[in-house]
């Protein structure tokens, strides 16, 4: 089986990818396979998030299916496939995930497991990082915009063990945030994790409606950029970048600016 970093030296063949994008488009279902760097300071009140963390972090029970490309049946191959923003908000949300504005209790089966293969695909995109934040749970919040306009969001969480137990994802998602700390000029910093303002990554986000006042904590980036990361339905609760079928790149494991 390949790792997650030699998975991204090469793409699926276009025949291959295309059949990855049909099964994505046709509407997720259950996945069914089992399976560093120094570390940044902590920013006060910064903890690992809830929801659905497992999936996030790469230590659930369908960890070892991502992006390995098995779709109905027939091995494709390891590897990344290339798509687009518009694409990626256009897929069928998984009719049996919670409602898009609600939360995800914590005894859900998604809490560990992926909606294949949608959540088990490495995407490839180019797009323009507008904007980025830290969030509450250590994530790098990042808006990714199309070609049309449209946008979805991408998120790089905190490279340290107590948030990511997933030695390799870990060792990925470093160079990602190294890359994006390298574009800004500096990490990212707290602004504010006032409940309103940062949605906490808990059912009480939910409470406060959307996240009105986001927009003015975001970093200001402007830059295009070719990034691979793994499908995510997130709950969607007026996040700013947030996609109508709320799904992201999460985690982020490359990012190279142009």
């Amino acid at each position: 089986m390949e790792s997650i970093h030699t998975l991204h030296q090469f793409e699926l063949s276009h025949s291959a990818a295309a059949k990855v994008k049909a099964a994505a488009a046709e509407g997720a279902h259950a996945a069914t396979t089992g399976g560093a760097a120094p570390a940044p300071a902590l920013v006060p009140g910064e903890h690992p998030g809830v929801e659905r963390w497992p999936v996030k972090t790469g230590t659930d029970a369908d960890a070892s299916s991502v992006g390995q490309n098995n779709v109905k049946g027939e091995n494709l191959g390891a590897g990344v496939v290339t798509t687009t923003v518009e694409e990626l908000i256009a897929l069928p949300r998984p009719a049996n995930m919670p409602p898009l504005n609600s939360s995800f209790p914590e005894n859900s089966f998604y809490q560990n497991h992926r909606a294949a293969p949608a959540e088990t695909t490495v995407w490839k995109i180019v797009a323009t990082v507008t904007e980025a934040k830290l969030e509450q749970d250590g994530d790098y919040h990042l808006v990714l915009q199309g070609a049309t306009g449209k946008t979805m969001i991408g998120e790089i969480p905190n490279p340290d063990p107590a948030f990511v137990k997933n030695a390799e994802w870990r060792a990925q998602i470093q160079i990602a945030r190294n890359a994006m700390d390298k574009k800004v000029g500096h990490p990212l910093e707290a602004v504010d994790f006032a409940p309103e303002t940062m949605a906490p990554p808990t059912k009480d986000r939910f409470a406060h409606g959307a996240a009105k006042e986001e927009e003015a904590v975001m970093t200001k980036i402007g830059a295009k950029a070719t990034i691979t990361g793994v499908g995510f339905f997130d709950s969607s609760h007026g996040q700013t970048g947030v996609a109508p079928n709320a799904i992201e790149l999460h985690p982020i494991f490359t990012i190279v600016f142009e």
